[in-house]
């Protein structure tokens, strides 16, 4: 397995910098920008994302030198995805179009590094994914990263695959007792987090009133 140089991340007072709580890594990951920790919880999303590592360094030739360039984000997919293991630039797009010229040049010569080392790269910005989308799963991560009860699991499952239900009720379904509707909620939401159940992501703001179905 390809490995890479790690740059650590120093405290910088010009951006945010801070730890997140990768279950795909079973650790912590460095982030110095927002935009790095959203990117990182969309990979934990990604069915077909097996681990990444922050801030790769790899040996590229730009402007007539040949330096070290730490990426953001190596990213690895399962052998079953097709895809090719990727280093990831995050860059927002209004920092991108202030220095066009020098980023097109930069990552030229990343791309022909990452050619010779059969790696892909690319590059991650803002709009890639919906705000909506964003808000979703960063409410369900909170379902992979901390325990819950699961003893209502077998009976949420069973029903959504006779019928398609909203969250409300499927839950009103199983019992009207207030308690128990706030751990078979957190149910739900535990399954649709893991991928057993899904709703749509995409277009709203997930709630009581959307609709769950089982994962195909």
């Amino acid at each position: 397995m390809i490995s890479f140089p790690q740059r650590q991340i120093k405290k910088n007072y010009r951006s945010v910098t801070g730890h997140f709580p990768s279950v795909k890594n079973n650790k912590s990951i460095a982030y110095e920008s927002k935009l790095e920790k959203v990117f990182f919880l969309t990979l934990e999303f990604d069915d077909d994302v097996t681990s990444y590592q922050e801030q790769p360094q790899i040996t590229i030739d730009f402007q007539n030198r040949t330096k070290t360039y730490s990426a953001d984000c190596f990213v690895r997919y399962a052998k079953s995805s097709n895809k090719q293991d990727s280093l990831i630039e995050v860059k927002y797009t209004q920092e991108l179009e202030k220095k066009r010229e020098y980023f097109e040049e930069k990552f030229t010569s990343i791309q022909e590094a990452c050619k010779e080392l059969s790696i892909n790269f690319s590059v991650f910005t803002e709009q890639q994914y919906s705000q909506t989308y964003i808000d979703n799963i960063d409410f369900l991560y909170r379902y992979k990263t901390h325990g819950r009860e699961s003893r209502y699991d077998e009976q949420i499952l069973s029903l959504c695959a006779t019928e398609k239900l909203t969250a409300s009720e499927l839950a009103n379904n199983i019992t009207t007792d207030p308690k128990e509707l706030i751990i078979i909620s957190n149910a739900i939401w535990g399954l649709v987090a893991v991928g057993k159940l899904r709703a749509n992501l995409y277009d709203t703001k997930v709630s009581m009133n959307s609709f769950i179905e089982l994962s195909s």
